[in-house]
């Protein structure tokens, strides 16, 4: 006989788990106890359910696979609905396990009893399911893991109420039950590959817009290719959808983020959206974000992405890698006459943009006050080249896309609008790199929404360095009442937006959690302060001040 704990543990060894992301309660009972017979399983303990699920969400974006997370009934799955609605709109493959109470006393509005709480997560999950059975429970699992690793990958939810995690199961009851993962790829029509060759080759003024399935499918190095043989620029998928960096900033194609206001977009006609969202609209727009007189051609492997707002003249439901690889084929076998008129006149052009991060922090020290600017400019000249930064720097954010050289798999950041992901997610991804440096590139507002994260950074040993734009505000509450433009910029008074009264003291904090911390608030600190942070073998928090220039006088 097994208990039916161990089989869940069983599962998810043999699905390649080596981490459950947890904050238990006391119905987590049997399946930490059957951990103790399970080394092979480490319990990551946070303080947080928002940590929980950031972490797994961190992991999983890394590995590429999903990640496993444990939360505590009713009151664990509610702090957790925000991290999970995070990996929902970000398609990241996180396996979420909840350990409910007695199955006796659901019906009875017991302690922590909901109604249906599977159906809580429901509406922000892939699939979500209580357990009824105990010799189910490794199907389920490798259901689950199935689901969520399956493209378009998404997070999954089980609940199992605690009496059926301590049943024994007889054993030939589960003998047939195996994982199985699903590798999906994708591929086009060869009419579709020739539509999309043609049409290129015969537009004067076309872009391509590199979204999140370029990096996800490691095609940065096919799509480099293609652009700088054909001379088209390449802009990286807006910052409002896209979750990774996906065209290196040094590439000579790179023309910056994606903007309908961009001159190289405005006067295209043709885009070529290659595996992005194309548009998350922050409020209501005025302005197409694809100029109409495009012919817009939009390959992604989600159906639900290609034409959700923008119907493209050329849908493509299908992997950006083999499209790029078959594009490749043509040109380099000239089965398409590439060498035109309009090639020519865009290689006159070429190349669209060249950037070049600032490589020396010297430029600071004339200035009394630091900006998001220089602080960014620091990062790249401090930082070790295959540094990764998790940016939820939210307002300073454009500084790093404008002075750190992004890579494509060096760069992480959550569209779903949920705070307090990127420094968990920082540190699952250190957990599936602890051989590169990570960056956690965060404003004050949203380290304070995780710090309990800190704890878990010393406990499991993430030399994870974080960098907190400090401007001791909620700068976008700020932005946004600028914008509206009424009474509070009449009066200069902005409620709601400045954390001070009293100031928080972020170095005490992290030092109260364990971590090395240290302030820097001018130009010469923050070189002392860098050399000194990359150099430190374990976790560090760099608070360093900033003015919130990005708004001028507002």
């Amino acid at each position: 006989m097994t208990r039916a704990a161990d089989l869940l543990l069983k599962a998810l060894s043999e699905s390649g788990i080596k981490y459950i992301f947890g904050l238990p309660g006391s119905t987590e009972a049997p399946l930490l106890d059957a951990l103790i017979a399970n080394p092979e399983i480490h319990y990551v303990l946070s303080l947080h359910e928002s940590i929980v699920i950031g972490m797994a969400d961190g992991y999983a974006r890394a590995t590429g696979r999903p990640a496993i997370a444990n939360l505590h009934t009713t009151v664990g799955t509610g702090n957790g609905l925000t991290g999970l609605f995070n990996a929902w709109k970000d398609h990241s493959p996180v396996v979420t396990i909840a350990t409910h109470k007695h199955s006796r006393i659901l019906g009875r509005d017991g302690f922590c009893v909901g109604p249906d709480l599977a159906e809580w997560a429901a509406p922000v999950t892939k699939w979500s399911w209580q357990g009824i059975h105990a010799d189910q429970i490794t199907n389920e699992i490798f259901r689950a893991i199935k689901v969520s690793g399956t493209a378009p990958y998404g997070p999954t939810y089980l609940c199992y109420p605690e009496d059926i995690l301590g049943l024994e199961v007889e054993p030939s009851s589960i003998e047939l039950q195996k994982p199985v993962m699903i590798t999906e790829d994708t591929w086009p029509s060869p009419s579709q590959i020739d539509s999309i060759a043609l049409r290129l080759a015969r537009s004067v003024n076309p872009v391509i817009i590199a979204g999140d399935e370029i990096s996800s499918t490691h095609s940065a190095e096919l799509l480099a290719q293609l652009a700088n043989m054909l001379s088209i620029p390449v802009f990286q998928e807006s910052r409002r959808s896209a979750l990774n960096w996906n065209i290196s900033t040094g590439d000579p194609a790179y023309a910056g983020e994606y903007s309908p206001r961009n001159p190289l977009v405005r006067d295209s006609d043709c885009i070529l959206a290659l595996g992005c969202r194309l548009s998350v609209e922050f409020s209501p727009v005025s302005t197409p974000d694809v100029p109409p007189s495009a012919f817009l051609i939009h390959v992604h492997r989600d159906p639900w992405e290609v034409g959700k707002l923008y119907p493209p003249q050329l849908p493509v439901v299908a992997s950006v890698r083999p499209v790029l690889k078959l594009l490749l084929g043509l040109l380099e076998n000239r089965e398409v006459e590439w060498n035109n008129d309009n090639l020519q006149k865009r290689k006159l052009n070429w190349p669209p943009r060249s950037i070049t991060p600032d490589s020396d922090s010297s430029s600071l020290s004339h200035k009394n006050k630091l900006t998001p600017e220089d602080l960014a400019k620091a990062l790249s000249y401090y930082a070790p080249e295959d540094t990764v930064i998790v940016d939820e720097a939210i307002r300073s954010s454009p500084a790093l896309l404008e002075h750190f050289p992004l890579r494509p798999g060096g760069y992480f950041h959550s569209s779903g609008g949920g705070l307090g992901w990127g420094l968990p997610a920082a540190l699952g991804i250190q957990m599936a790199w602890p051989n590169r440096c990570v960056i956690a590139a965060l404003g004050d507002g949203s380290l304070l929404f995780a710090i309990q994260a800190l704890w878990t950074a010393v406990r499991e040993s993430l030399p994870v360095k974080i960098v907190v734009f400090n401007n001791s505000k909620y700068l976008a509450v700020k932005a946004g009442m600028v914008e509206y433009d009424h009474l509070a910029m009449q009066t200069q008074i902005f409620p709601g937006v400045d954390l001070t009264n009293p100031l928080i003291d972020l170095v005490s904090v992290a030092k109260g959690f364990g971590v090395a911390s240290r302030k820097a608030e001018t130009p010469e600190q923050l070189d002392e302060i860098l050399k000194w942070g990359f150099s430190y073998d374990g976790p560090v928090l760099i608070d360093v001040v900033v003015d919130d220039s990005p708004l001028g006088k507002g």
